[in-house]
C-alpha cells in the first residue's frame, strides 16, 4: 500500500512540488520512500526496493514523458534510501527509528551523512555525461530537499509502527480532548497560513509549537504524528496556493517551496523526539515496576529475613518473614519509613551492636556476624546475619541491607550429632575394652577355680579364693554393660507383647523397691507387638525403675504407663517411667548418655545405666527422651516400633 502511495504522489505532486526545475521527483517521495523501507522487515527490503524502483520510475515517466531521466532520478532515490536505511541499521543494531531518543537520533545522522555518496556519484554522472541529462541539478537543491522532506514526513509516516504500545502520556487524555485540540489547531493553522491580509494573520510558531508540544505530552508519539501532518499538509498547501507567509518569500515557487520544507524540517522533525523521550521513558518505568514487582514477589516468598534501610536508617523495606520474627523476638511492628533506631529500641541488650553494624554497612562494608537477639521475657534465638552495602548506578552507598537465618535450630541439630558421635566413639571404645578385659576375667576366674580344686577346703586361702572369684564375676557383668552399651552383645530378638512384658517383670522387682514408693502400672489393650530381645528390654526397664527409686530416697510415686502412640508414619508403642523424686537441672540432663556419668556417691553407681539404656533402645530400633523439673520429678519416654499392625488395624484394613 505505501509503495502505491509513493507511486500516486510522485505523479501526482511531480509537477507542482520540485525541489528543482524539471525536477520528476517530487519533494514528499524522499520521506515516503525512506519510511517505507525502515519499516519494513529486512528480509523483504530487497524486494520492496526493486518494487519502489519500478513504482517510482513509472510514475515519474507517465508525468514528465521523460524515461531515461526518471529511471536515473528513480535509481538515486532508491540508492540514496537504501544507503541511510543501512546505516541507521548498523548505528543502531537494527532497531526502529523511533524506538528511543538514541535510535531518532542515528536517524539525523544517517540522513545528512547517508544522502551524501548516491548525490556525488549523480552529480558525477551528469559532469561526465552532460548537464543535459539532467537539467538544472544542482547537489545543493537536490541535498536540501532529500534531507528536509526526510526530517518531516518519514517520522510521520513511521509513527503507526513505533514499538511503544500504547504511547506514554503525561495522563491519559479524556475521550474528547483528541478531537478538541485537532479542532482549535486546525483553525489556528488556518488563521497563521490562509489570511489574506485582511485580518493580522496569527504567528507561525504560535499556532504551531504550543499544540505541537501538547499532543506529544498529552497524545502519545501516533498522536503528535496526526498534528505533525496537518502541520506538514497546512504548509505546503499554504505554499502552492502562493498566500500566508511562505506565499510573501518569492514568486518563485521552487523557492517557496524549499524554504516552506526547510522551517517543516526544523520544526516538525526534530520535536517528535520529546514524545520519543516520554515514551522511552515510560517503557523504562514499565520495566522498572515489573522488575520492582517481580524482586519484590521473590523477596516476599523468600524463606530468608531481609530488610533494608536508607542513609538514614529509615527502614524502606521488610519482607514478611523479617517483620514477623521480629515482632516474635521484640514485640514491635515494623513498617517502611520507620527509624531502624526506633525499632531496636525494644532490645536494650542488642540495640547498640545492631545499630552499629547497619552503620558500618553504610560505610560500604560487606560482611556477616553471628549472634543472639531478643527479648528474654519473649524470645532469645541465635542469628547469622549478613550486611551488605546498596549501591546506586554510580557506584555511590545508598543504603545497607540485611539478611538473617535463625540458625538456632541448627546449632541444636548439629549439637544433637555432635553428642551422638560422642557417644558412638565412646561407644566404640568401651566395647573395644570391655572385650579385652571380659576375656582376662575369663582367665581369672577359670585359673582361680584350678587353685581352688588344688587345695584342701579348709585351707583359709579358699575364702581369699572365692572373694577373687567374686570380683571377677562382678567384672564380667560390668562389661556385658559394656557390650550393651556399645551394641556388641549377641541379641536374640522375639515378637513380644509389651504390656504383658512389663507386668510380670514388675511383680518380680517390685518388692525390692520397698513401701516407700508407691508402684503403678497402667498398660493398654491392643497394643501392637514389638520385635526386641526381652533381655535387653528388662534390662531397659531395670536400669530406669533403679534409678527412679534412687531419686526418691524419701519415697513418692513411680508411675510405669504402656500405650500406642504414632511413631515413623506408623503405630508404635510408649513405655514411660515417671517417678516424683527429686528432678535434674538443665546442666545434668544434658550428660545424662554420657558413659561413667553419674551423680550418685561414690561405691553407688558405675554411670553406665543411663548410657547402657540409650544404647539398647537405639539398637532396637527405638528413641528414648527425656523430661525433668528440679524439685517435681523425672519421666522417660521410649518409643519402639510396633513389628506388625495391630488388630485393629488390621481389622480396620
Amino acid at each position: 500500500m505505501l509503495v502505491l502511495l509513493v507511486g500516486v504522489v510522485t505523479y501526482l505532486a511531480g509537477p507542482v512540488l520540485r525541489h528543482m526545475p524539471y525536477a520528476v521527483i517530487p519533494w514528499p517521495a524522499h520521506g515516503l520512500t525512506l519510511a517505507v523501507l525502515l519499516a519494513a522487515p529486512t528480509r523483504h527490503r530487497v524486494r520492496l526496493a526493486a518494487a519502489l524502483l519500478v513504482v517510482v520510475s513509472m510514475a515519474a515517466a507517465l508525468q514528465s514523458g521523460n524515461w531515461p531521466r526518471s529511471l536515473a532520478a528513480a535509481c538515486q532515490l532508491l540508492g540514496q534510501s537504501i544507503v541511510i536505511t543501512e546505516m541507521h541499521r548498523w548505528l543502531t543494531r537494527g532497531r526502529h527509528p523511533l524506538r528511543g531518543t538514541i535510535a531518532y537520533a542515528w536517524l539525523g545522522v544517517a540522513t545528512v551523512f547517508g544522502s551524501i555518496p548516491t548525490l556525488l556519484i549523480a552529480a558525477a554522472a551528469v559532469a561526465i555525461i552532460g548537464p543535459q541529462i539532467a537539467p538544472g541539478f544542482t547537489v545543493l537543491a537536490w541535498w536540501i530537499a532529500a534531507v528536509s522532506s526526510i526530517f518531516a514526513i518519514t517520522p510521520i509516516v513511521l509513527a503507526p509502527s513505533a514499538p511503544f504500545h500504547p504511547d506514554a502520556r503525561v495522563s491519559p487524555p479524556v475521550a474528547w480532548e483528541f478531537p478538541a485540540v485537532a479542532v482549535l489547531y486546525g483553525v489556528a493553522l488556518i488563521w497563521a497560513f490562509f489570511t489574506d491580509g485582511r485580518i493580522p494573520a496569527l504567528p507561525p510558531a504560535v499556532a504551531t509549537v504550543p499544540f505541537l508540544v501538547w499532543a506529544g505530552l498529552r497524545f502519545g508519539v501516533r498522536g503528535y504524528a496526526v498534528f505533525a501532518a496537518m502541520f506538514v499538509v497546512a504548509v505546503v498547501a499554504s505554499s502552492v496556493a502562493e498566500i500566508g507567509p511562505f506565499g510573501a518569500f518569492s514568486p518563485d515557487p521552487i523557492e517557496r517551496g524549499r524554504r516552506a520544507w526547510t522551517y517543516l524540517a526544523s520544526l516538525a522533525g526534530p520535536t517528535m523526539i520529546f514524545p520519543i523521550a516520554l515514551a522511552e521513558r515510560a517503557a523504562a518505568e514499565a520495566r522498572a515496576r515489573g522488575a520492582f514487582a517481580q524482586l519484590s514477589a521473590i523477596i516476599k516468598s523468600s524463606g530468608e529475613l531481609i530488610a533494608a534501610v536508607d542513609r538514614d536508617l529509615i527502614v524502606i523495606a521488610v519482607n514478611p518473614s523479617w517483620v514477623e520474627e521480629f515482632r516474635r523476638i521484640s514485640g514491635v511492628t515494623v513498617t517502611p519509613g520507620m527509624q531502624m533506631v526506633d525499632a531496636v529500641s525494644a532490645l536494650p541488650l542488642d540495640a547498640d551492636g545492631t545499630i552499629s553494624h547497619w552503620r558500618q554497612s553504610l560505610r560500604g562494608d560487606h560482611f556477616m556476624v553471628t549472634r543472639e537477639i531478643g527479648d528474654p521475657s519473649r524470645a532469645r534465638d541465635e542469628y547469622e546475619i549478613t550486611y551488605s552495602p546498596v549501591r546506586d548506578e554510580r557506584g555511590d552507598v545508598v543504603g545497607a541491607s540485611q539478611v538473617v537465618r535463625n540458625v538456632s535450630n541448627r546449632r541444636r541439630v548439629e549439637a544433637a550429632a555432635a553428642d551422638a558421635r560422642r557417644l558412638e566413639a565412646l561407644g566404640r571404645l568401651a566395647g573395644g575394652v570391655a572385650h579385652d578385659f571380659n576375656n582376662l576375667m575369663t582367665a581369672v576366674v577359670g585359673y582361680t577355680g584350678i587353685i581352688a580344686h588344688s587345695l584342701p577346703e579348709s585351707d583359709p586361702r579358699q575364702a581369699d579364693l572365692a572373694e577373687i572369684e567374686k570380683a571377677a564375676i562382678r567384672a564380667g557383668e560390668l562389661t556385658q554393660q559394656l557390650l550393651a552399651f556399645a551394641r556388641r552383645r549377641v541379641i536374640e530378638p522375639k515378637l513380644v507383647d509389651i504390656s504383658g512384658l512389663v507386668q510380670g517383670f514388675m511383680r518380680m522387682i517390685g518388692p525390692l523397691f520397698g513401701s516407700a514408693v508407691r508402684l503403678k502400672i497402667s498398660t493398654a489393650n491392643d497394643l501392637p507387638q514389638v520385635s526386641l530381645d526381652p533381655v535387653q528390654f528388662e534390662q531397659v526397664l531395670m536400669n530406669l525403675a533403679v534409678n527412679a527409686r534412687d531419686a526418691m530416697p524419701n519415697g513418692g510415686d513411680l508411675t510405669i504407663e504402656v500405650k500406642p502412640t504414632p511413631f515413623r508414619e506408623s503405630t508404635g508403642v510408649r513405655l514411660s517411667v515417671r517417678d516424683t523424686g527429686v528432678g535434674m537441672s538443665g546442666e545434668v540432663l544434658a550428660r545424662i548418655w554420657e558413659p561413667f556419668y553419674t551423680t550418685k556417691e561414690l561405691g553407688r553407681g558405675t554411670g553406665l545405666g543411663l548410657a547402657t539404656v540409650h544404647g539398647l533402645v537405639h539398637q532396637a530400633g527405638g528413641e528414648i527422651t527425656v523430661e525433668s523439673t528440679v524439685g517435681v520429678g523425672t519421666v522417660f519416654h521410649v518409643l519402639l516400633p510396633s513389628a506388625a499392625p495391630s488388630g485393629s488395624d488390621s481389622a480396620a484394613q
